[in-house]
């Protein structure tokens, strides 16, 4: 039943943020729609035919109430009708976000993947040899690469790898000569393209992961069942693995709470890297002012955060018997 409530506050939350997204949007300076009729009227479209296409569009009728633009708005979005993209003419919203999802998820998921392995693994070393020189490094180390925005951080491997040393592309998710689809050469070239930008999330990921865990650990460490570990004598190895299994589960919330903002995170990087995912989208879209591109990414980052929250919290009281939900 719990379960049950969990998800219909996540539903309601999810339409509430999206309605104020939808409000936000239209109260921006300079009257959306009179931007996009002058667009279209430079085109060579007359007035009714530069209206007409703002109703597909931005799924409303132009000029009418802020509140009738909003109940027609949600109509169609309840139909699954995000609107057409103002600078591609004729492709949906859908659509394009669609096409640029699978890159985002397979980069970033990876690239934050690797770098919760490595947080984890330097967390438990600082924590276990807090005492010794070997931890000072890796906390400076973590901090540095925690301070450091991921935009100097891409700017700085793509100056290095592409300009200084010609060792990977300077952009794009595959080569030019490969065909996309599910053969060898389009896989390898596309794990070639991606090896700058995921190598930057993991820079800019894994130093907080690193902080975060050596706390958890070092809270660990003081339990009683490790004090009788040491106790009983276990070796080193063991005790490793006692610790990192039991620390680790503060920062479960926090790795469900980064695969739901990866989106909106991965602005800089990609627009970086001209990689075609759902931050490069998002930011075209808002340097171009694509608005129907900006509401389609703006929600896709609110369902993802709000929806991997609530995974959180479930997933959780499974892994924690003692949390109750």
């Amino acid at each position: 039943m719990k379960y049950v409530y969990r998800s219909i506050v996540a539903l309601v939350m999810i339409f509430v943020i999206s309605s104020l997204t939808f409000f936000l949007v239209r109260l921006m300076p300079g009257d959306p729609i009179i931007f996009l009729e002058t667009q279209l009227e430079q085109k060579g479209m007359t007035a009714q035919q530069a209206a007409d296409q703002i109703q597909v569009m931005l799924n409303i009728i132009p000029h009418q109430p802020l509140l009738e633009q909003y109940r027609e708005w949600l109509v169609q979005l309840l139909h699954g009708n995000l609107g057409q993209s103002i600078q591609q003419t004729g492709v949906s919203v859908r659509k394009l976000i669609f096409n640029a999802l699978p890159w985002t998820l397979i980069t970033v998921a990876i690239g934050l993947l690797g770098s919760y392995v490595i947080g984890i693994v330097l967390g438990v070393v600082s924590a276990y040899l807090r005492r010794s020189w070997v931890s000072s490094l890796i906390d400076n180390v973590g901090s540095v690469a925690h301070a450091v925005p991921a935009f100097v951080t891409g700017i700085a491997l793509l100056y290095l790898f592409t300009v200084v040393w010609h060792v990977f592309p300077s952009g794009g998710a595959y080569g030019i000569t490969v065909t996309p689809g599910f053969n060898l050469p389009f896989i390898l070239s596309f794990l070639y393209h991606m090896i700058l930008p995921g190598f930057t999330y993991v820079l800019t990921t894994f130093g907080s992961v690193t902080l975060s865990m050596k706390s958890s650990t070092i809270t660990t460490l003081n339990e009683d069942f490790m004090m009788a570990a040491r106790i009983r004598g276990l070796p080193k190895s063991k005790l490793m693995q006692y610790l990192g299994s039991n620390s680790i589960l503060p920062l479960f919330t926090g790795f469900m709470i980064s695969l739901g903002v990866l989106f909106s995170g991965s602005i800089f990087i990609e627009q970086t890297f001209q990689f075609p995912g759902i931050g490069n989208l998002l930011a075209t879209a808002v340097n171009s002012r694509d608005y129907p591109v900006m509401e389609g990414c703006f929600m896709l980052t609110i369902a993802t955060v709000i929806v991997a929250n609530l995974l959180a919290d479930v997933l959780y009281a499974k892994l924690d018997p003692r949390i109750n939900v």
